[in-house]
């Protein structure tokens, strides 16, 4: 009984000594990590000032110090006073400045055509389109007018002309023909109806409407050409004179020639549009401008109108566009 009590004692003391080791252990590593813990780190002072900055204080005074010379900008070839304001206008990212043409803030228009009229709404995108003076001409228009006129004067405007458009041409035929070679000679108007007959000999005048002369025979030409088909064919020619346009035509037998009266449809885009039909060598009005105008011809794109003064040219023939 004693003898297990003996062991068991020394089992005791046996793991003392063994938690004994390792305590020393860990307080022998521990006091390791700590010296490395309770290393001094450096610091700094907050009466350590840095070095001052005495490069930079230099050049600072040099330039406070320096003498400028302040040069007027130059707009045509004349300086402009410092104590002038400068129009100045942003569109977009960019800044216009209006005093120059460098940038163009409203193009075709020039800065100096939007400043010298005073034009109002220049920061609008369309102000090019706009009439401030309701002159039936916008601001770009005017300023493209050769002369330029004034956009915020009424009385002052481009031709009223550039207004009136030829929107399209009528042709109405007016067919004859030569239906023989030997006097009195048969002509034959077969359109427009009715179908109506006339002959003559050469001076004769003549018409195919009651009352109305309008041809005069010239001369007569006897003419035959070879034809396949037919042998010898009979081409002759009489010439005669349209009074009512003064030109001349050639009748061959056999063949129809179409003497088609034109006539112009004209619009004239001033306030409310207006349309009116105008044949070839009549005259017209434009509306509201108490001017007459003759027409001299008509062409599929164009017809080509003079100022009139009673049966006279008052001024020099003007081109009408199609539009």
């Amino acid at each position: 009984m004693q003898n297990k009590k003996g062991n068991y004692e020394k089992g005791i003391l046996a793991a003392c000594f063994l938690i004994a080791i390792a305590l020393s252990g860990y307080l022998v590593w521990d006091s390791q990590s700590l010296s490395d813990r309770l290393i001094p780190r450096s610091g700094s002072s907050k009466n350590d000032l840095k070095a001052p900055p005495t490069d930079g204080v230099k050049a600072v005074m040099q330039r406070l110090t320096e003498k400028v010379t302040w040069v007027s900008p130059v707009v045509k070839g004349k300086a402009v006073p410092l104590n002038k304001s400068v129009i100045l206008m942003q569109k977009g990212d960019e800044l216009f400045d209006l005093q120059t043409e460098d940038n163009v803030l409203r193009p075709p228009m020039t800065n100096e055509f939007l400043i010298k009229n005073n034009i109002p709404n220049i920061e609008s995108p369309n102000v090019g389109a706009l009439d401030p003076d309701n002159d039936g001409f916008s601001t770009e228009e005017e300023f493209l007018a050769k002369p330029q006129t004034n956009p915020m004067e009424a009385e002052s405007h481009p031709p009223v002309t550039e207004k009136l458009y030829l929107k399209q041409r009528i042709a109405n035929d007016y067919k004859i023909k030569l239906n023989s070679s030997s006097p009195p000679f048969q002509v034959q108007r077969t359109a427009p109806d009715p179908k109506v007959s006339k002959f003559v000999s050469p001076n004769d005048e003549f018409g195919f409407d009651k009352g109305v002369i309008r041809f005069k025979v010239l001369s007569f030409e006897a003419k035959t050409i070879e034809d396949p088909k037919v042998g010898e064919k009979d081409v002759s020619e009489l010439k005669c004179l349209d009074i009512s346009t003064q030109k001349e035509f050639v009748l061959v037998r056999g063949t129809e020639t179409n003497l088609a009266e034109y006539e112009a449809e004209f619009e004239f885009r001033i306030g409310q549009a207006e349309v009116r039909k105008v044949k070839e060598g009549e005259t017209f009005q434009i509306p509201g401008i108490g001017k007459t105008f003759k027409v001299l011809s008509i062409e599929e794109s164009q017809a080509v109108i003079v100022p009139v003064d009673g049966d006279k040219p008052s001024g020099a023939p003007i081109t009408v566009k199609k539009g």
